[in-house]
Formats: structure tokens, sequence, C-alpha cells
């Protein structure tokens, strides 16, 4: 599959020859969205991030994957794919330090619940939340983060609507991004007519 990759980093590390971490990035985000679980990690976990903005009233769109550079840092790091928000819903919503987590921790409790992985992928929600979330430091910020991470596994393994509604919507962020796996239609259609001739 060929996924459309977004590049966010100054013009002329794309120019030839490719900026090495360039590269790796492209090879990173092939790898695992062409592996099936991989995908599927990502899809719930996304999925999951857009449902929970959607409870707050916030609408989603979905992003591909992007290679990204933080010039200040001078780091590179990709992206696998994303539900994206207004810059302004964002900022309305982290004025409250337990939706802001809600939204954050959605995606890696999806994959926990969902998958059984122990293992996320994406590893920038933390990081956001400690960025964008009101409160009293770090620590009362952990404390609020640990805690709604415990009340949303607690609610989604119960709640088997929800799961479902997560399911569903991670198929909707996987065609969009990924598009349709063209290769297991054809399959089927190609034993359906070995089957039958």
């Amino acid at each position: 599959m060929v996924y459309s990759i977004r590049y966010e980093l100054p013009s002329h590390r794309l120019f030839p020859p490719k900026h090495r971490k360039v590269i790796e990035g492209e090879k990173e985000i092939t790898r695992v969205l062409s592996d099936p679980r991989e995908r599927l990690t990502v899809s719930y976990h996304e999925a999951a991030h857009s449902l929970n903005f959607r409870k707050f009233r916030i609408e989603t769109r979905y992003g591909g994957p992007s290679v990204l550079h933080d010039c200040q840092t001078d780091l590179y790091s990709v992206s696998y794919g994303s539900a994206m928000v207004r810059d302004t819903d964002y900022l309305k919503l982290a004025e409250t330090s337990e939706r802001l987590a809600r939204v954050l921790v959605a995606g890696t409790v999806a994959e926990s619940v969902l998958l059984g992985s122990s293992v996320s992928l994406e590893n920038n929600d933390f990081a956001d939340f400690l960025r964008f979330a009101r409160g009293n430091g770090t620590a009362e910020l952990i404390g609020i983060w640990k805690r709604v991470e415990e009340e949303y596994a607690r609610e989604l393994s119960a709640d088997l609507e929800q799961q479902r509604a997560i399911v569903h919507e991670a198929a909707i962020f996987e065609n969009e991004i990924c598009g349709m796996d063209r290769s297991v239609r054809e399959a089927s259609v190609r034993l359906a007519a070995i089957a039958t001739g």
C-alpha cells in the first residue's frame, strides 16, 4: 500500500539527497502501516480519540502519517495518523484538565482494552497533556492523568456498545488514511471464481 505522507519540516530537508532521518521516518511509517496488527492499533487509537472529542462536541477529521522536525531541538518524529481538531477547540478543552485527559488517554486505553496491548505506538498524548493542561504542577497533572486513565479503562471494559463504536470508527479511519486493501477483495473474488469454475 502507498501512503500519502505529510512533511512538517524545512523544505531543504526534502531535497536530494533526503536527510537520513526523513528516510528513516518514511521506512518506519511504511513498516507500521504495512503490518495489519499495528495498523489496527493505530486505527483503534485514533478512533477512540475522535469519539471522545465528539462527546465534548468537538468535531474531528483524520490526518494521515507524517514526518515532523522540531527546529529548536533538531529532533525528528513520525506520526502514523491523527484525529485532528481546530486549535481553538483544543485549547478550550484544555481549560478543564479532566476533559483533556479523557480525550488523550482514550487512544491508549482503547488499545489496551480492545487488543490487550500494553505498549502503545503513540506516546505523544501524555506529553501534550502536560504541555496544555491546567493544574498546580506536574505531580497534580500526573495524578489526574492516572485517575482518568483508570476510570476510562473500567468504563470501556464494561461497555460493549462503546467498544463496537470504536471498532466501527477505526474502520472509517483506516479506509480514509490507508485506503481499502484491494488484495483481500481480489483474493476472495479469485477464490470464488476457482470454486465455481
